[in-house]
């Protein structure tokens, strides 16, 4: 053995990957054109972070031999890192017939299935590395995770754990066992490894969120609060933790009647003024009487944030309102054929009502606008518009002229006190003798025309429906109330209304 390639190798088995370059770049050319070297230089810069330098050895060491396993499965491994997934499909296919069981290859496709959320793909590749390597740390985790995702909590309980004890160093597994055992309501064991993890890492305010979440499981509120206030705090206002701390002011507000949440409201509200969400939500909790509408910007945050889990938190509040609203459609058309008309799903978010309005416009057209492009992403995928327009409510109903039949609205005026503008607006977008359908959350809480709930949506009075919808020229077909949905063990009702424009 020469004596730098003696250097070489035991630079590289101490990591010192830099000065192992060095030597193995003094050795005679013949030892760079052997598969060995040159893989083991692809190593080195793959160590060091120079990923293309690392792809070019690679390469040359396939030049020598074409069924290298490492190299090519190295390859598919960085390619997958670089985000080039035509490459990384191609290498994870050569190494995998090369070898059928490389848990590389496999991992990698396990990866690729797992972004596309093609679930129960990425679980057959994560299984079969796991048959081949069970210790095998990303198939474990991301199994852990998938589980999560698709709600199976116990499974991912079962995958998260065992990569903990496999990995016990590994913060990131620690963390999402903590959150599983929150969503399986293990609140203790959620809390006992969370403050391992914040001993480790006291600035990690999404360690403090989580904490937050598991004190309030055990009902202790004012812990939870000061870890939530904690969690902004840290993230120096993140938005996504200003959303996360107003539901948990909401949350507690309804569980604990002894709690001052408004407190924390006021708190928030004096450190963070120019926060639209913190201003929406704060004064929600206070009940401000002066705020009349909720900040477009706002409801894009909010949206924007939940839309991948929007339908299935309906789904679990039992929603009922998109079937209440195609019931009304097809009670009032029975004995008419109205297939040729031209309808809005105005606020459509995912397409909830798509479903039930595209047989009405079968020739016309249905349009949908929403002012969150996430939301418009999911509507999109279900193949139920015309066409989609991300824009705000107001502004799109202001350009347009007697061009609807009908326009159809589900939830979306309780973002909206003041409705006078609204009803407005929609008259002048609906053709002669053109309908809106809508629905409202009743104000069961005081006399006025509308009050901002802690939930941050407003209330509406049936009363005051009907004053403004008659003012702005409707005839009202009809308005009935119904159970729109639950929240924790409360039942929602509000109002469900067809009005007609008169001329």
């Amino acid at each position: 053995m020469q004596k730098n390639e003696k250097k070489a190798l035991e630079y590289y088995r101490k990591k010192n990957y830099s000065s192992a370059l060095n030597e193995f770049f003094k050795l005679d050319d013949s030892f760079l054109k052997q598969e060995k070297f040159l893989i083991l230089i692809a190593n080195c810069y793959d160590a060091l972070g120079q990923k293309k330098e690392a792809v070019e050895y690679y390469k040359k060491a396939l030049k020598f031999n074409k069924k290298s396993e490492t190299a090519t499965s190295n390859l598919a491994i960085i390619y997958y890192e670089l985000k080039n997934i035509f490459q990384a499909k191609r290498y994870a296919n050569k190494t995998l017939k090369i070898n059928p069981q490389n848990v590389s290859a496999l991992v990698v496709w396990g990866n690729i299935n797992y972004c596309d959320k093609k679930y129960l793909k990425a679980l057959k590749y994560y299984q079969q590395a796991l048959e081949v390597q069970h210790n095998f740390y990303t198939a474990n985790f991301n199994t852990a995770g998938i589980y999560f995702d698709m709600k199976d909590y116990s499974t991912a309980y079962f995958y998260a754990r065992r990569t903990v004890q496999l990995y016990p160093d590994s913060q990131e597994a620690m963390a999402l066992l903590a959150n599983i055992c929150i969503e399986l309501n293990k609140s203790d064991e959620a809390v006992e490894v969370l403050a391992y993890l914040y001993q480790k890492n006291p600035q990690d305010y999404w360690v403090c969120n989580s904490i937050s979440q598991a004190y309030q499981q055990q009902q202790k509120y004012e812990l939870s609060l000061d870890m939530g206030w904690r969690a902004v705090t840290l993230s120096n206002g993140e938005n996504s933790q200003h959303i996360n701390f107003g539901y948990l002011l909401y949350e507690i507000a309804i569980e604990s009647k002894t709690t001052d949440v408004k407190k924390y409201a006021k708190k928030w509200l004096q450190k963070y003024p120019e926060n639209q969400v913190v201003r929406h939500m704060g004064n929600a909790i206070l009940n401000a009487e002066n705020v009349s509408q909720i900040n477009s910007l706002f409801v894009r945050e909010i949206f924007d944030a939940f839309a991948d889990d929007f339908e299935d938190v309906l789904q679990s509040l039992d929603y009922s309102v998109p079937c209440l609203m195609s019931k009304y459609l097809d009670s009032l058309f029975a004995n008419v054929k109205l297939s040729k008309m031209k309808i809005l799903d105005a606020g459509c978010g995912t397409g909830l009502c798509g479903k039930y309005l595209k047989k009405y416009a079968k020739f016309r057209g249905l349009d949908g606008v929403d002012i969150s492009s996430k939301m418009l992403e999911v509507a999109k995928r279900k193949k139920l518009y015309t066409h989609l327009y991300c824009q705000d409510l107001n502004v799109f109903l202001s350009e347009k002229n007697d061009e609807y039949d009908l326009i159809n609205s589900a939830d979306v005026f309780t973002y909206f006190g003041e409705l006078n503008n609204m009803f407005i607006l929609l008259y002048g977008a609906l053709k002669k003798d053109g309908r809106i359908l809508f629905s409202v959350s009743e104000n069961y809480e005081n006399d006025s025309d509308y009050f901002l709930h802690a939930s941050g949506r407003f209330l509406h009075s049936k009363k005051y429906i009907e004053d403004s919808l008659i003012r702005q020229g409707f005839f009202i077909e009809k308005i009935n109330r119904f159970r729109l949905r639950n929240e924790g063990d409360k039942k929602v009702f509000g109002w469900i209304i067809m009005a007609q424009k008169k001329t």
